[in-house]
Parts: structure tokens; sequence; C-alpha cells
């Protein structure tokens, strides 16, 4: 089985010397890749500079350092060689650095100089980027490859389970979504696999990810078919490259609907949640 990851957190420049960037260590892409390995899947880990690396017999590494740099390497990886599945941890910057405005001139960022640090002020514009994960698949295809099985992870701080769930459902193109809050940042680390939008398993730490995630990559066939009783599982025809939707089955009784983030997931849902997602308008 191959296998590619995406681990730790990109990094923009602002001059040479300055960066903007985040708190991804690739710890759980490191431990991923190295269990994964072991069970004797066949990886390819991109990560990013200054992220623990894994290593391991099965083990390919390459490096990336911006959100330009990642995008290239999982265009060309997807691209040039199958996977059965694109396991997608990193950090990636939602924004990269236009233009620096300090001291009355204005600087294009970049790491070809380093800029003074006399202004009392700088002024960075941020611009922002297309989301990797939703170009994963495409790129796949592009290169007359198999679509390969896509775990997002989502990241929270401090999310009410309803905010969770919005979040989870707002990555469509992924078959299963890792979700994690950093408030459960701690021993063990606590993370909650998603199935089309659906809880599907907990896992305490990510040595117990790995082992629950190989075991749904044994699986990867039967993922599409992990759909609650009295729903059907539909295309969206607006966004068919999008990912699958749930669509609640004609006929009496069942809970009530709600439809939710595109491309759309129409599940069932108690009354109380019905009633707060219809106030947060995080349903349609």
């Amino acid at each position: 089985m191959k296998v590619l990851i995406t681990s730790g957190g990109t990094r923009e420049h602002i001059d040479a010397a300055r960066v903007l960037t985040n708190t991804s260590t690739g710890r759980t892409g490191r431990v991923l890749a190295e269990e994964l390995s072991a069970r004797g899947c066949e990886v390819l880990a991109l990560c990013a500079a200054g992220s623990q690396t894994p290593s391991g017999r099965n083990v390919r590494t390459a490096g990336y350092e911006t959100f330009s740099d990642l995008d290239s390497a999982l265009k060309k990886a997807l691209k040039s060689g199958a996977f059965d599945a694109v396991i997608h941890l990193a950090a990636v910057s939602d924004y990269s650095p236009v233009l620096i405005e300090a001291g009355g001139r204005r600087y294009k960022p970049g790491r070809a100089a380093k800029l003074p640090s006399s202004p009392a002020t700088l002024r960075i514009t941020l611009r922002r980027n297309f989301k990797i994960v939703d170009r994963i698949k495409p790129y796949a295809a592009a290169g007359r490859r198999p679509a390969p099985l896509l775990i997002a992870f989502k990241l929270t701080a401090g999310a009410t389970k309803t905010q969770a769930l919005k979040k989870v459902r707002s990555l469509p193109s992924a078959d299963l979504v890792v979700h994690n809050d950093t408030r459960e940042m701690k021993d063990p680390h606590l993370f909650h696999i998603y199935s089309l939008g659906l809880p599907l398993a907990d896992c305490a730490g990510p040595e117990i990810l790995a082992e629950k995630l190989f075991q749904l990559l044994n699986k990867r066939e039967q993922i599409h078919r992990l759909i609650p009783p009295g729903m059907t599982r539909e295309v969206d025809k607006q966004n068919p490259a999008g990912g699958p939707s749930l669509h609640k089955r004609e006929g009496r009784g069942g809970e009530g609907r709600a439809r939710c983030a595109r491309p759309c997931f129409c599940v069932p849902l108690p009354a109380a949640d019905r009633q707060t997602a219809k106030k947060d308008k995080s349903c349609c």
C-alpha cells in the first residue's frame, strides 16, 4: 500500500530573516509515517522545514518550506505516481504576504534581502491562499492516476461539538477527516475520526490513531459504504469532485434533516442541534 503524508507547518517569508508560520512540529506526521511503514506501507513523507522527519525502511522523505513549495511537491508527486491514500496533516498557511510597507517605502516580500529594523511600524498585506486539500484528487486525475483515499486533518481551538462538526463538514473533498482541538493536545493527544461528516472513532495518541487509520486504509474500498441507516449517498451534481453527500431517504418516520455546508451533507440531527444550526446558519 502506497501512502503520501504531508506534515509540519509552512513558512511564508517576509524577508530573508523573518517568516510567518505556525506552531506545528510535525510530530503526528512523523509517528504516522513510521507506524504505517512498520506495518508494510510504502510512505512518501513531505516534511516542512524544521519539522520532525520520519525514518524507516519503507519511508521516503522530501522537504518543503512555503505554501507554494508544498503545492508544487504535491502536484508533482500525485501526477508522477499512484497512491492508495493521501494523509494531509500539514498546517498550511491560509495567507501569504504580498506587500510590505515600512518607513514610507514599499517592499516585495521574499528571501532576497533583509528589511531594515529602524521603522516604528511595519505593515504587511496578506492574500488568501486556495485550499490545497481541494486540489489533491484533481492533481491525481491530471496525471491519469486513480483518486487516492483522502484523509484530511482539521484543528480547532476550544470548539464546541457543534462548532467542530461544522469545521469537519467544511472539508467535503475528504473521505475521512481527523479532528483535534488545542484543548485536547495533552498526554494523550486526542483525535476524532469522521466519515462523511459523521463520528466514526476516537483515538488517544498518534500511535493509536496510526493503528486505526491503517485498519481503515485496508478497508478503503468500503469507506464510502460507511453510511448510517436511513441515508443514501449521492454525488453533488454542481461539484462532483467535491466528494459525496448524504441524503435522507423518502418515507415515514426518521429523525429531522438538516442541509449542511457545501456541497452538502443532509444528515439526521437531534432537535436541539437543528435549532442551533439554524441560529448560527451553519446549515442552509
